[in-house]
């Protein structure tokens, strides 16, 4: 299971995600919707680590991977 929690992102100083919580299981589809400049592909790049996570965490599996490099992400399977 893939799980963020209460994660937080800025650009300069604009907050785009906030307090944002969710969880994927394994096998199952899961979907993110919502108009244009919510913050959909920021938290994409924040789960595969090409934007710092500012607050909150990423786990896969039980594991933290809030500071794991984007290709270590990418082995472990997550992409978008």
């Amino acid at each position: 299971m893939l799980t963020v929690q209460n994660i937080h992102q800025y650009y300069g100083g604009s907050h785009i995600l906030r307090d944002v919580s969710l969880s994927a299981e394994q096998g199952q589809v899961t979907v993110l919707l919502g108009r244009n400049g919510v913050g959909k592909t920021t938290l994409l790049k924040s789960l595969m680590g090409l934007v710092p996570i500012k607050s909150g965490s990423v786990t896969l599996a039980g594991q933290d991977i809030t500071q794991a490099k984007p290709y270590e992400r990418a082995a472990a399977g997550i992409g978008y």
